[in-house]
């Protein structure tokens, strides 16, 4: 059977990977968005931290902890090593029966299976590094998404899989 487990993986590895890159930029990437009224890349990367944080609480109930502002190159590394335990958590969950899992939302009770959380889980991280990316190449940086993909993953991981 196919699971959710490389996805996540590969995740949890790229998560770290873009981490490490922006802790490699010029202290000054923080603050920039894609324009007026979006959101810069600090709170981009501090999302990222906060959406883990819920996926885990779906999945376990077990209540979000503080989210640090990640605003500078110190708090981004202290974050990376956070983002790293719950990535671990959600793969953890890949092993597990796809239940129904249920929990408290802003609406009220909501329902989805684990794979439907994860599947979330994923594809959420993917889309804000591509955010991430795109607004640091519209100010002179670069960020190889490629280098992060899930090929890139596999031949670096080879040994593992």
């Amino acid at each position: 059977m196919i699971s959710l487990e490389v996805a996540l993986k590969h995740m949890a590895w790229s998560n770290q990977k873009v981490f490490h890159e922006i802790s490699e930029l010029p202290s000054d990437i923080y603050q920039l968005r894609a324009a007026e009224g979006e959101w810069p890349i600090g709170q981009l990367l501090t999302h990222l931290i906060g959406a883990a944080e819920w996926y885990r609480y779906c999945l376990t109930l077990e209540p979000w902890g503080e989210v640090v502002p990640i605003n500078n190159h110190e708090i981004l590394k202290l974050e990376a090593g956070k983002l790293a335990q719950l990535d671990h958590l959600l793969i953890n969950q890949a092993q597990l029966d796809d239940d129904l899992m249920t929990f408290e939302d802003e609406n009220g009770p909501s329902t989805y299976r684990r794979s439907v959380i994860l599947t979330q889980a994923q594809m959420h991280a993917a889309e804000h590094k591509g955010q991430i990316a795109t607004i640091l190449k519209a100010h002179g940086h670069h960020l190889d998404l490629d280098k992060f993909d899930v090929w890139a993953y596999t031949n670096d991981m080879k040994d593992t899989l």
